[in-house]
């Protein structure tokens, strides 16, 4: 790394790491003041509080990293066009794009490790902290009765219910099916009620289905019991995972077995595309902020905030309403989930071709 490179990433990770603990404590601070009075009614105890917003921090940080990146964009290189630094380098041969270069392999990095994080860090994180927030903090009791329970075994098999009554023990208008490792179906099971008798359901009324290699075979029944103990009344009255909750793999794998037993998976096709475009965003940043930085010698603290701000309010809006779009049909969810990004790296891209070199 020759010394200009190391100059320049030196004074765009100061005000990056000054932004971070920025956000994250105002992040922090606005929710502990929303949540201040559900933590001593329920007096809970401030281990607990801490180990709540220790689990919070990765989803902070991803949801914050691009904010972060571009308003150190504007920060580090409105600094340097103030002091004519930037002039300088371009009068000793430096072209603009040369300059850029370390700064956008440093937007580059973070968008690859927002990734790893959104991808390793952040599901089990978002498990324990929704766990401790349903146990200590909201103490909600468990749901009693519930409609479109779904629940997917770790060997594939998908238990539907239209209707569930926890306190009856009871499911109706059930539907089992079973698939193969290809995530064909090898049966189908379906039944107008089913009862919990503490350790496997028992269906009544109903028809299975078998699908093999020489057609399909059905037959009746007045009761069923199912040979597997999962789902457990305790399992259909738990909370469902969130999105976050899972990796991009594990949600793909879920979304493929709803579709598969003919159930709708809602936005969750975007929240997956979204799992790898949301990262690049921070790359984006890096290149829309970088040409308006460098080009004014007017970008100081309080511009840069609201260019900030303004920036990532029309991001954010864009990805809500790609994400009505995607979950109504009306675009397919990687388009939904793509969009802001094609549409704000096409800004970017246009600003960095009519900036001076």
């Amino acid at each position: 790394m020759s010394i200009l490179d190391s100059y320049l990433l030196t004074r765009t990770a100061k005000p990056l790491a000054m932004v971070f603990a920025a956000f994250i404590g105002i992040f922090v601070l606005v929710d502990l003041f929303d949540h201040a009075h559900t933590f001593i009614d329920n007096e809970v105890a401030l281990e607990v509080v801490l180990s709540y917003y220790l689990h919070y921090m990765p989803l902070i940080v991803v949801l914050t990293m691009p904010v972060a990146m571009l308003l150190a964009t504007l920060l580090s290189l409105g600094g340097l066009a103030r002091k004519n630094e930037i002039m300088a380098m371009k009068g000793c041969g430096v072209s603009l794009y040369r300059m850029l270069a370390p700064h956008f392999a440093l937007a580059l990095a973070l968008s690859l490790a927002s990734m790893a994080i959104a991808e390793l860090v952040l599901p089990p994180a978002t498990t324990t902290r929704l766990e401790i927030e349903e146990t200590h903090i909201k103490r909600n009791p468990k749901q009693v009765t519930a409609r479109n329970v779904i629940f997917v075994r770790p060997d594939g098999a998908v238990f539907l219910a239209r209707h569930l009554n926890a306190r009856r023990k009871l499911v109706e208008d059930v539907t089992v099916e079973e698939f193969d490792r290809d995530l064909k179906p090898v049966m189908r099971i379906d039944a107008e009620f089913g009862t919990w008798d503490g350790s496997r359901w028992t269906l009544e009324n109903g028809r299975v289905r078998e699908f093999t290699s020489e057609g399909e075979r059905t037959r009746g029944f007045d009761t069923y019991a199912l040979d597997y103990a999962e789902p457990t009344l305790e399992d259909l009255t738990s909370r469902r995972l969130e999105p976050d909750e899972m990796g991009y793999r594990e949600l793909r794998a879920y979304i493929q077995k709803l579709e598969a037993s003919g159930s709708d998976p809602g936005d969750l096709a975007v929240q997956l595309q979204l799992k790898i475009a949301f990262p690049f965003i921070t790359l984006i940043m890096a290149m829309i902020g970088a040409p308006i930085a460098a080009g004014s010698r007017k970008t100081g603290f309080a511009l840069s905030f609201a260019a900030a701000l303004a920036i990532s309010f029309l991001y954010y809006g864009m990805i809500r309403v790609g994400q009505v779009l995607g979950r109504q049909e009306v675009m397919p969810p990687a388009m939904a989930a793509w969009v802001a990004n094609f549409v704000f790296a096409a800004v970017g891209v246009w600003l960095m071709a009519k900036a001076p070199k």
